[in-house]
Parts: structure tokens; sequence; C-alpha cells
């Protein structure tokens, strides 16, 4: 299968390295990437756009791994050149792009994975399992927390960074812990959802929130919380809590690790979702995170870009920015499946 990476700087680095894995291994070939810059010792052609690309190379797989606000048209572009795709997340920013692509690939038979790479891995498959088979009982509610520690390299990494409508907590950084919950309550692929949003910055030089919390209800499920910030005195490995009658799982899902009221679970390993995308390609396999199941996390996304960002006060630590008593609040929200005023943090106040 001939694959081509479009952004293969930055995060797209990790990709070039499992295309070149996927190569050594007969899954893929990896034919060239599209940058506007230097791509430095990557082992293929490089252009500057996807359809000179394609007028030489004819990829049948493209991946598409640059700037948010890029991905509509390229996406459009690829299937235009008869290109299934994989796109990293957030994958497009607003829902009438989403149901444009959605409907695009419909109408040209041709399918759009989400970069979402932990759904692929055993433990999520474990835990959806336990959900399924009714051993964790009623599921009273989803939480999760991401707390890390983001220096003022990280905002100067990309022009896009730190801006509002492309990047914040909920979209970018903590994207899998959002979009996993979403998934766990089965409220994925729904457009009844009630969105309630806490938004907040630390950094009067961005517009992003650094600090969020987000709860998602619809009927019939159970609530999602989702609480999130950059400005930890410590980082915490993120983490979703599922509260169920008869027990609760904890799930680490970058650490692929998964507990049931303190006992590890065994898991299956994980699937690759470009390796994914091939073999749905070749045998109609189940894709692993199609876009369908985005739509939740991309009108929370858009919702994100249009909110009230307001500035909190907040300590400086020489390149770093630490808001004092973030880090218990996060996992308080997850624990108690409660937002930050909720639990009388104040924020905005």
């Amino acid at each position: 299968m001939r694959v081509a990476l479009v952004g293969a700087r930055g995060h797209g680095a990790r990709h070039v390295e499992n295309l070149l894995r996927l190569g050594h291994d007969g899954v893929a070939t990896f034919v060239g990437v599209v940058d506007v810059a230097d791509v430095g010792d990557v082992p293929v052609p490089s252009y500057p756009d996807l359809p000179s690309l394609a007028a030489e190379l004819h990829p049948e797989v493209v991946l598409i791994s640059s700037p948010p606000s890029t991905h509509r048209d390229l996406v459009l572009d690829a299937f235009e050149l008869g290109c299934d795709v994989l796109v990293e997340k957030p994958a497009l920013l607003s829902v009438a792009d989403y149901e444009e692509i959605a409907a695009a690939a419909v109408k040209r038979g041709l399918v759009c994975q989400v970069g979402f790479q932990s759904q692929g891995t055993g433990s999520y498959r474990r835990l959806c399992s336990l959900i399924g088979s009714g051993a964790l009982g009623d599921i009273s509610g989803i939480g999760a927390a991401g707390r890390w520690v983001r220096t003022d390299s990280y905002y100067e990494r990309a022009t896009w960074a730190g801006r509002q409508g492309e990047d914040g907590t909920l979209v970018n950084p903590f994207a899998h812990a959002l979009q996993n919950a979403l998934l766990l309550a089965d409220v994925e692929e729904r457009s009844d959802i009630t969105v309630e949003l806490e938004l907040f910055r630390c950094r009067d030089t961005i517009t992003a929130d650094d600090t969020a919390c987000v709860r998602v209800t619809a009927d019939g499920v159970p609530p999602v919380v989702v609480a999130t910030t950059l400005c930890a005195s410590t980082s915490l490995p993120p983490v979703v809590l599922v509260h169920g009658s008869l027990g609760q799982a904890v799930w680490w899902y970058d650490d692929d690790r998964l507990t049931v009221n303190d006992h590890k679970m065994a898991v299956p390993p994980p699937v690759d979702l470009l390796e994914n995308l091939i073999r749905h390609r070749q045998t109609g396999a189940p894709l692993v995170a199609p876009l369908a199941a985005a739509r939740a996390f991309t009108s929370v996304v858009e919702q994100c870009g249009k909110a009230d960002v307001p500035l909190l006060p907040a300590r400086r630590m020489g390149d770093r920015v630490i808001l004092d008593g973030i880090d218990e609040v996060v996992v308080r929200a997850a624990e108690k499946i409660a937002t930050f005023d909720e639990l009388g943090c104040g924020f905005g106040r």
C-alpha cells in the first residue's frame, strides 16, 4: 500500500518512524512527503503540495499531520485523488466541516480515520468489554483528568500553538482524554449533547485555554467530565475514571494500563492506526478510529473555539506558569464528576 505523509516535522516525525517500520515489515510503502519546509534526512522525496506528489508517486493512502486549520482542505484534496485518509486530531474544527468530510467520504467510497491512537490500545478494548458485559455494574459517570507541566517553549513550537480555535487543552494535548471519555459514555456519534465549558488561560501571550473543564451530557447516558491543565506544579499521566455500581476502572491510556478495583487487568496488544487502515482497505476489517466516532468531539472543539477564555492570576516560576491548587482540582473533578465551579474553585469570579 503506497502511503504519503503531509507534515513530516514535529509530531509528523513520529509518523516518519512508523512508516519506515511498516515499510520494513512489508505492510506499506512510504512514497513521499509534503511539507512547506526542509524535512531533513527523511529518505523519500519531498514536495510542496499534495497534487504534485500524487502526479508522480500515486499514493493510495494519505496521512495528514499538518496544522489543524489545514486538515479540511487536505482531506478533500486527498479524496479528490481517490485516497483514503488518516488525519491527526483534531481532525476538523467545526461540525459543518465534519459533515462535509463525512458526506464526501460516502460519495467517493473512501474512508477517514482519525489519529486517536489510544483507541488502538488493548486497554481500551478491554475496558469497553468490561463496560459492555456489565462487569462494572451501572455506570454513573466518566471522568478524566489531564495535568501536565508545560514551559514557554511549548507555545513557541508552532505558529498555531496557543491560538484559540486550533489549540487548547481539550482540543489538542488532552484531546485523547476527551475523546476516550465520550466513547466510553457512548455519545461519540450523537448530535444532541449538551456541553458546559469552563475555559481559562494563565498566560497573556496565548488566546486558547491552558486550563479547562467540560461536562458533556445527553439523555440516557452517564455524564462526562474532563478537567485539564498545562499549569500544574507536577505532571500526572492522563487518566480516565469509569465510575460503576460494582467498581471503578482506572485507565492510563498513554501507558496502555488498566485497573479495576485496584487490580491490574491483562490487556491484548495494541493496534496501529495506519496498519488498521491498510487492513481495512485489503480485507474490510473495521476501522479503529473512524471519523464517524468523532462527531461529539468535534462539537466540543467548535465550542472551545468560540467560548470566552478569561485570564487567571497565576505564579511564574522561570519558564513555567503555575496555577496554585489546580493539581488537586483536576483530579477531584474527574473523581466527583463535577465542574470547577461546583468544586468551589471560584475561577472567573
